[in-house]
Formats: C-alpha cells, sequence, structure tokens
C-alpha cells in the first residue's frame, strides 16, 4: 500500500514498512509512462517558453536579408532629341527591415560631358532609406557647353554605383542615351484631333477640338493661326471656356485642349472646304489640316404676282393668281409640291402641281393658283392658307379672300329695288288723290 506526500516538488511516493513486492518486467513500463505524463502536465503549465522560443527561430530569415537592397536606372535605353535635356532617373529600393545609408556615385560619363546627382532640386552624393523605403534620383547630364548647349547625336553611355554602407553591399548600373536627329525625333509640338473632317449646312457653325502637347524640355506660350476660305470667320477657345484667345500657354511635356469655331461665308457654294491650323512657338512649329464639307443651305420662299396677300372673287366663280417660287438656299430643292387648307368645297388647283428640281440663284418659278368657291357659299371673307414643301425646306403663305354676289344676282338685286320704289310712288299717288 501506498502513502501519498504532496511537496513543492514532483510527486513523492512512500511506503508502509513490508515485504517488497517484484513487478517483474512491466517495471520498466511504469517508469517510461510516468515520464511521459509528466512532461504533457510541464506543457499545460509552462506553454510560452515553447511559443516563445518557435517565435525566435521564425525571425531568422528575415534577419538574413536585413540590408538587401535593389538600385538600377529606370530606363537601360532612353531616345532624345538634341533640344531635350538630359535627365535619367535611377531607382533606389532599400528591402531590408531597418533603415541604411547609400552612397551614390557616377563611374561612367561622355568624356567633357558634366553631371550632377539631384534629389528633387538637391545636389547629393548619397541618402538615406528607411526599412522598404524607396525613391528616385536623377543624373543630370550636361554636353561641353554647358545646359543651353545641344546634346550630340549618337549613342551615349552612362554609369552609376550604388553602395550600402550597413551591409557593404554595392551594385553598379548602366544606361545608353541615344540622340537622334530631329527627323528622327520626336516634334517640340503636335497638335492632334478626333474628327478632321465634318459637314454641315452652309448657314450652320462648325467646331474641331484639338489637343495641343508642349514636347519641349520648357514651358512655352503657343500661338493659334488658322488659313480659311475668303470670308468665313474663326476664333479659337480653350477648352471648356467661352472666350476668345490667340494663344496658349502649353506647360512642358503636357496638352492642352483648344477649340476652333468657324461660320462660312453667307452662301457659300456646296462643295468641300480645307482649313489649316498652326501652332507656333519658339523652339518648332505644328500644323494640321481638317475639312469641312458644306451640304447647302435649305430655303424656299414663295410670293404672289403683286406682293398682295388679299383678293376678292364671286361666289360660285373661279379667279386664277399668279404665285413665283424662289430658292433663297445654296442647295436644290427637289420634288417641291404644294397644299392647300381651303373652306370646304372650295377648289384649289395648282399648275404646275410639283417642281423637280429647283435650283439656287435661278430664275422665280411661276406657278399658277386657280381659286373656286363653293356655289352656295356665303358673301364675306375667308382664310386660305398654302403650303409649299422642298426636300429639305418649306414655306407658307396665308391669303384672304373676299367673296361677293355675283353679276346675275346683282342685277336681280337693283331690279328688285327698282320694282319696291316704283311700288311705293304708286301707292303715294293714290292715296294723295283721295
Amino acid at each position: 500500500m501506498f502513502d501519498f506526500a504532496f511537496l513543492a516538488g514532483p510527486f513523492q511516493f512512500s511506503h508502509l514498512a513490508r515485504p517488497q513486492k517484484s513487478f517483474g518486467p512491466f517495471q520498466p513500463l511504469w517508469a517510461l509512462s510516468l515520464v511521459l505524463a509528466l512532461t504533457w502536465a510541464f506543457s499545460l503549465v509552462f506553454p510560452s517558453r515553447l511559443t516563445a522560443q518557435s517565435l525566435t527561430l521564425d525571425r531568422s530569415p528575415f534577419l538574413a536579408k536585413n540590408h538587401d537592397f535593389e538600385a538600377s536606372f529606370l530606363y537601360p535605353g532612353l531616345v532624345l532629341v538634341p533640344d531635350d535635356p538630359a535627365e535619367l532617373e535611377i531607382f533606389i529600393a532599400n528591402r531590408g527591415l531597418s533603415g541604411d545609408t547609400f552612397l551614390v556615385e557616377v563611374t561612367q560619363a561622355p568624356q567633357d560631358w558634366s553631371t550632377e546627382l539631384r534629389r528633387f532640386n538637391t545636389v547629393i552624393t548619397g541618402l538615406f532609406l528607411s526599412g522598404e523605403e524607396s525613391v528616385s534620383l536623377t543624373l543630370a547630364a550636361s554636353p561641353p557647353g554647358g545646359q543651353e548647349a545641344l546634346l550630340p547625336e549618337g549613342d551615349h553611355k552612362f554609369g552609376v554605383k550604388i553602395t550600402s554602407l550597413s551591409g557593404g553591399k554595392s551594385i553598379e548600373s548602366h544606361m545608353i542615351l541615344s540622340v537622334a536627329g530631329s527627323k528622327l525625333g520626336r516634334e517640340a509640338l503636335t497638335i492632334s484631333t478626333s474628327y478632321p473632317e465634318i459637314g454641315g449646312p452652309s448657314d450652320g457653325k462648325f467646331a474641331f477640338s484639338m489637343d495641343i502637347r508642349n514636347n519641349s524640355p520648357e514651358d512655352a506660350l503657343v500661338n493659334l493661326l488658322a488659313e480659311v476660305p475668303q470670308d468665313w470667320e474663326y476664333s479659337f477657345k480653350p477648352g471648356y471656356e467661352d472666350k476668345q484667345i490667340s494663344s496658349i500657354q502649353v506647360p512642358k511635356g503636357q496638352n492642352r485642349t483648344v477649340t476652333l469655331d468657324l461660320s462660312p461665308a453667307y452662301q457659300a457654294p456646296v462643295g468641300s472646304y480645307k482649313v489649316k491650323v498652326k501652332a507656333e512657338q519658339p523652339k518648332g512649329t505644328a500644323e494640321t489640316d481638317l475639312t469641312i464639307n458644306l451640304t447647302g443651305t435649305y430655303k424656299i420662299r414663295v410670293v404672289s404676282s403683286n406682293e398682295l396677300l388679299s383678293t376678292t372673287a364671286e361666289v360660285g366663280q373661279s379667279l386664277t393668281l399668279t404665285l413665283f417660287l424662289i430658292n433663297e438656299g445654296s442647295a436644290p430643292q427637289r420634288e417641291v409640291s404644294f397644299l392647300a387648307i381651303k373652306p370646304d368645297n372650295w377648289q384649289v388647283e395648282f399648275e404646275p402641281q410639283t417642281i423637280q428640281n429647283l435650283l439656287p440663284n435661278s430664275t422665280p418659278v411661276q406657278v399658277d393658283l386657280t381659286i373656286t368657291s363653293a356655289p352656295n357659299a356665303l358673301v364675306g371673307d375667308y382664310g386660305l392658307g398654302l403650303s409649299v414643301q422642298g426636300e429639305k425646306a418649306q414655306a407658307a403663305l396665308d391669303f384672304r379672300v373676299t367673296l361677293k354676289a355675283g353679276s346675275a344676282w346683282t342685277w336681280l338685286g337693283a331690279i328688285l329695288i327698282v320694282a319696291a320704289v316704283a311700288g311705293l310712288s304708286l301707292a303715294f299717288l293714290r292715296l294723295g288723290r283721295r
């Protein structure tokens, strides 16, 4: 039989004095089970020690790369034109966990060229980067003659070396600057438009939206000019603003949108018209050609021969009026037809009934209008509307027709009046004798 005593340390076993018994082959197994049970109990009571140990082991890969970094020219190959500035960008990134100081030096440049390493407007030879921080530097290079000198044509090689002070690691990077002639290089100034050709009626207004890009190394004041057909009017406006301009400030490397408004000459004939737009600045000129297709103006007019809009007619009798049709537009009018809005039971006829082709600036075309009132129409004033419908234009004319009794009714009325007067006279004579 066992007596248990719980102390500050592990379990302690004791037993009464009695003859010992042998466990035989099971005694080692019993001891191993006891050790495993104590280990499991220790892991439950003190889990933080094991966790701390595992965290310490997991950080080792990060500590190994504490001084890693990357560095290179942003553009290993670059093409410029002679009047461009040679400003070459360098990218540096600290990939380590802690900050580091990096030294930067130019290791290769064309002979007699001057170079400077800049961070914004500050000339530097080194810089400090925090962990996981990256920056861009500029290698400003000038050929012999200073910053105002043109870049010589050909290929020019540059090299830089970036060194980590903490890690002792260095990276070298090289690039080739190719300077092309003016024919192969980009233009200092360009004009572009999405719709270089538009069309519409000759009396309309036209607008072209254009983007002006300044590719020169400096901001530029760009003058705007246009070559238009004779008697046309034009004006330039900045994008989305309603004011006229003749020049616009365009920052280097940026676009500015301008609108060209055009008004054709009065009665401009149908046809295609060319417009040339020029943009000028000290370092270059840009041009673009625009096209306007005029479809003409559409306007017709109808007038009476005496230019009067009223007439007189007898009840039930026909009346013929002469009208003249005029094409006052600049485009032909085809299939011109006529329509009359008349009182009930009236008849209106046109001769000719249609005009196949009414040309602009031609002799007015005569149209005969015959009006016949209803036989039972009452004496009085009547309205008559005339409508002329062309291919793309129309005109209207309103008449007032005054109906009066016919000549037969006039004689009958006169006879009745004479008879009435004679009857009254006879009656007075007879009554006077009595």
